[in-house]
């Protein structure tokens, strides 16, 4: 090996080793996550349990949480799951928008209908909501688990609720439009797959993945199993998708929503997602 040889592998190693810092300086910001809290009563304790989770990975969490949320959820259970830096209710130590500017990553374990819709309708009333919307203003990765939103979870009638069809499509459309803004839609118990996801995507091996389509071919022609799978209200997760064999095509109500994870493991498992028209 010549001399310059010699120098132009020191040089490749080295340019080497310093990228690998910056993802790594990269990653350990995005892990220092910001988690608002709002007053859904489904869903929260599998959110809070996938997030606790993470913390074996690296992640820390300041915690905003409204009073609703302290009443349905409770102040204790969140400081449990998550074991917060800090955590406050109904309104951080400084402006909303300016909390929020110091996170990279914003996880909603429980979102309530009207926080989705104050989001759709881009006029967030609250400092919970000002600061999911911040997130999503500056591009930045908002997880959303939505069970609590989801008009048609089955949870809600045991509580009582019986909605008209037009109030029905009214909430999905909320949750649709939060999708459509660039938030990560998910079901509680996906909500870490989620978040490794978001807080992963910008490496090119991650970013050049690019999601089926889940505007369907007939089955016939796709010559597959067709399968309707379960779901809990009108949200496809992953784990329905990871339960249908290669090759099959899974075909949902019009009005489902279909998580980002869900896309990508259709994608590696060669599924198609057919929605009804």
């Amino acid at each position: 090996m010549t001399e310059q040889e010699r120098k132009d592998m020191a040089l490749a190693l080295l340019a080497d080793e310093l990228a690998e810092r910056v993802v790594q300086k990269l990653v350990d910001r995005q892990k220092r996550a910001l988690v608002v809290v709002t007053g859904a009563a489904i869903g929260v304790p599998a959110a809070l349990e996938e997030l606790k989770q993470l913390k074996s990975e690296g992640f820390t969490y300041h915690v905003l949480m409204t009073r609703s949320a302290v009443y349905v959820t409770g102040e204790e259970a969140v400081r449990a799951a998550l074991d917060p830096e800090e955590l406050w209710v109904e309104s951080p130590d400084g402006f909303p928008e300016q909390v929020a500017a110091r996170f990279d990553t914003i996880l909603v374990p429980a979102l309530t209908v009207r926080t989705a819709a104050y989001l759709a309708g881009c006029m967030p009333e609250t400092p919970a909501a000002t600061m999911i919307f911040n997130g999503l203003l500056k591009g930045k990765n908002v997880v959303i688990a939505v069970d609590g939103a989801c008009p048609d979870n089955p949870r809600r009638k045991e509580l009582g609720y019986h909605m008209t069809r037009p109030m029905r499509d009214a909430l999905h459309d909320n949750l649709e439009k939060l999708q459509a803004y660039g938030a990560r839609l998910t079901s509680a118990e996906d909500m870490a797959k989620a978040v490794r996801k978001a807080v992963y995507s910008f490496l090119p091996a991650q970013a050049a993945r690019s999601a089926p389509s889940v505007k369907g071919q007939q089955p016939a022609a796709q010559g597959g199993r067709v399968i309707r799978p379960a779901m809990t209200g009108k949200v496809l997760s992953v784990k329905a998708v990871n339960t249908a064999p290669r090759g099959a095509v899974i075909v949902v109500p019009r009005g489902t929503i279909v998580t980002a994870l869900a896309s990508d493991e259709a994608r590696r498992l060669g599924v198609t997602i057919q929605i009804e028209s």
